[in-house]
């Protein structure tokens, strides 16, 4: 039993007599220290949450979150499911689980379990067999991604059940998670991703934001919510974060070499976050129309009520009988962004579009019904039309990966689409020519990059080809010679359209590490290698500085490699073309390398000093 009064700050009386398996069942510290990872704050007096509720409301933990994600509802189970689930939440939060993630398991595997025990009448849960799992699971008409997610929901649950409460069940969790591995991989080779928005559609919704944005005679919620939508193309934002904004995170910085101010916003983004970590910053440029609609929201919002209570960017005027909790949930953003939609380019959202999903009867506002089928993207779909406009205006990967504050290599296949699957990107695939055969620019890295700037000139030269004009005919005319790809590491330069391994591992492990033969990079990425080489000094002296000797020595040889693999061969060949071009012409071309090129010696010094350090 917990003596502490300290382990009920969150969830208090619990019956912890009641499961002696329980794995923090006589450590209170351990409960404390579980929940400090994965909420914002201690909850006062009157808000903390009792084992006995039905429902376990966790949104007031937490700051700048009004997500129902975090309340975890038991209702409508048998007494013995609802005990071995909540205790099953607090293991998961226990275990430094997101309690989104938590509650998303505890929802898909008692959905199996429910559905199980209606349908087949049984009396518990010691009745179900893995065939009524498998023929719950595969009966439902959803995707492969929702098949890996559900098996995996019900083995987690059920590997609680069989550990800690010593329960004989006659349900093979191997097999459970073996169907799960099985869904996942198969969902990676069809390669389930989410659609782009069409190009037309996405201009007209644009096009409408923007002038609702500008009529100073619109409704106060249907205008806020204009701008928002314009905020949301331009930047990209999880809804989430979105939604969290505050009205002074916009700042602005003066370029003094080029005498104009650059607006950005600094924003913390709960998503890619750790449970046990701070929340990660990031900051995210805003152009002058999302600027726009950043400070048109802050005019505006001095006309609704809940403006004096909040110093959230996007309030609402009440709607009929809501409350409005702040931030805003993702509910009532989709239902307002719906009807502004339905009632502004009504014939667009009820024509069919490609990659956008289909959704029932709408109501608007005045009660009037659209019948059949709509057609709306979902906000995560203009995330992916910015990563691909940027892609396909040639925009390095590793610029989209942090812009985006998307910090894995899976944000590549997840949110960008290329409009061409032969060239992977045409307009990028141009701007690689035109730098290696036109700018005479040297591909780094890889096992053979001088030899393929000298065989592009040499084809285009027998070709009789010129670099300025005919880039098109240059790419249609390599076709299948030489294939260009964009990668988080650089460029991946081929020279047959044969697929990589097919070992899946061993592929992602030689693309991750830069160890692929067919991975280039050139010297203006070498302000992202600078900054890659600071953030492992950090971790490096971190290290150190806890005593993590064999941590530290690790972080110090990845310098090492980083600085011989990109930073050195970079900064050699920024000198060859300052050389070449004058540092005014190289930085017409490349401004992001100012800061490189005005401490190139400083930084020279500074790879010296790491790589004689042992």
């Amino acid at each position: 039993m917990i003596k502490s009064n300290l382990a009920y700050d969150y969830v208090h009386n619990i019956p912890w007599d009641k499961n002696p398996a329980f794995a923090f069942s006589k450590d209170s510290e351990s409960y404390m220290r579980s929940f400090e990872n994965v909420v914002d704050k201690i909850p006062v007096k009157n808000s903390k949450i009792s084992f006995e509720d039905d429902i376990w409301d966790f949104r007031p933990y937490f700051k700048g979150l009004n997500d129902y994600s975090i309340v975890v509802k038991f209702v409508n189970l048998p007494l013995e499911l609802k005990n071995y689930s909540k205790f099953f939440i607090l293991y998961k939060i226990m275990n430094s689980k997101k309690i989104s993630t938590a509650n998303l398991r505890y929802i898909k595997a008692l959905s199996v379990i429910n559905n199980i025990i209606k349908k087949n009448k049984y009396k518990n849960i010691h009745l179900i067999t893995t065939n009524d799992i498998v023929d719950e699971v595969t009966g439902r008409d959803i995707a492969l991604t929702s098949i890996h997610n559900m098996y995996g929901s019900v083995y987690q649950y059920y590997y609680f059940l069989i550990n800690n409460y010593k329960l004989n069940l006659p349900v093979d969790i191997d097999h459970i998670k073996e169907l799960g591995i099985k869904a996942k991989k198969q969902s990676k080779i069809k390669k389930i991703k989410i659609p782009n928005i069409p190009e037309e559609f996405f201009s007209i919704i644009l096009k409408t934001a923007v002038s609702e944005m500008r009529n100073e005679k619109s409704e106060h919620n249907r205008r806020s919510t204009a701008c928002l939508l314009v905020m949301l193309t331009q930047l990209g934002l999880r809804l989430g974060d979105l939604l969290s904004l505050e009205i002074n995170q916009l700042h602005s910085k003066s370029l003094s070499r080029i005498n104009k101010i650059a607006y950005y916003l600094h924003y913390k983004s709960r998503k890619p976050s750790k449970p046990n970590d701070a929340m990660l910053e990031f900051d995210i440029f805003s152009n002058d129309l999302c600027t726009e609609a950043f400070n048109t929201l802050k005019i505006i919002r001095k006309n609704c009520e809940f403006s004096k209570k909040y110093d959230y960017l996007y309030v609402l005027n009440r709607k009929g009988t809501s409350t409005n909790q702040y931030p805003l949930t993702k509910l009532r953003f989709n239902y307002e962004y719906k009807r502004f939609l339905l009632e502004t380019i009504q014939e667009e959202c009820i024509k069919p579009w490609p990659g956008i999903k289909p959704t029932n009867n709408y109501v608007l506002n005045n009660g009037r019904k659209i019948l059949g089928k709509v057609y709306i993207p979902e906000s995560r779909q203009y995330r992916v039309y910015l990563c691909t406009t940027l892609y396909n205006k040639g925009v390095p990967l590793a610029y989209i990966q942090k812009y985006m504050g998307h910090l894995s290599r899976y944000m590549m296949g997840y949110y960008v689409r290329p409009k061409d699957t032969y060239q992977e990107n045409i307009q990028y695939s141009e701007k690689i020519i035109r730098e290696i055969a036109g700018d005479d620019i040297t591909p780094l890295g890889g096992t053979i990059g001088e030899d393929i700037r000298k065989g592009i000139k040499k084809f285009i030269k027998e070709n009789n080809f010129n670099v300025e004009t005919d880039v098109k005919k240059i790419i249609e005319a390599l076709g299948d010679k030489i294939i260009i790809r964009g990668k988080t590491g650089g460029v991946c330069i081929k020279t047959s359209l044969m697929s990589c391994s097919k070992d899946a591992r061993t592929n992602e492990m030689m693309c991750a590490y830069n160890l692929c033969p067919n991975l280039f990079h050139f010297f203006y990425m070498i302000d992202i290698s600078y900054v890659n080489f600071k953030t492992l000094q950090d971790t490096y002296s971190s290290n150190k500085e806890n005593g993590k000797t064999r941590a530290s020595q690790k972080e110090l040889n990845k310098i090492k490699d980083l600085c011989r693999r990109r930073l050195i061969p970079e900064l050699e060949e920024l000198k060859k073309e300052i050389s070449k071009k004058g540092e005014k012409k190289l930085l017409e071309q490349f401004p992001n390398l100012d800061k490189i090129v005005r401490n190139r010696s400083k930084i020279q010094e500074e790879i010296s000093i790491w790589m004689r350090k042992k």
